[in-house]
């Protein structure tokens, strides 16, 4: 894991970012990970360059293939009644 050090940074900038970590229930260090995070996330073109490599990589399927995979998925998707109504053989 990387870390860093922010230098030069105002006190009553420190001390409000500090206020919204309590109020939030978590440390000032974690409060910084989440924002940092949260500004350094793909933006959507770079969301969707990394989605048009993964298909370039990938082979196209035929119609049939297409069918039989969104069949089973669609099978996946229903709830399951895993109660048979027969009693157990205890």
């Amino acid at each position: 894991m990387a870390s860093m050090v922010i230098r030069n940074l105002p006190d009553d900038v420190l001390e409000r970012f500090k206020a919204r970590a309590k109020a939030k229930g978590v440390s000032t260090e974690q409060l910084a990970r989440e924002v940092i995070s949260e500004k350094a996330g793909m933006t959507r073109e770079e969301a969707w360059a990394e989605i048009d490599a993964i298909r370039a990589k990938s082979k196209p399927i035929d119609r049939e293939t297409w069918e039989k995979i969104w069949a089973e998925h669609k099978a996946d998707q229903e709830p399951r009644n895993t109660f048979s109504g027969e009693p157990h053989g205890d």
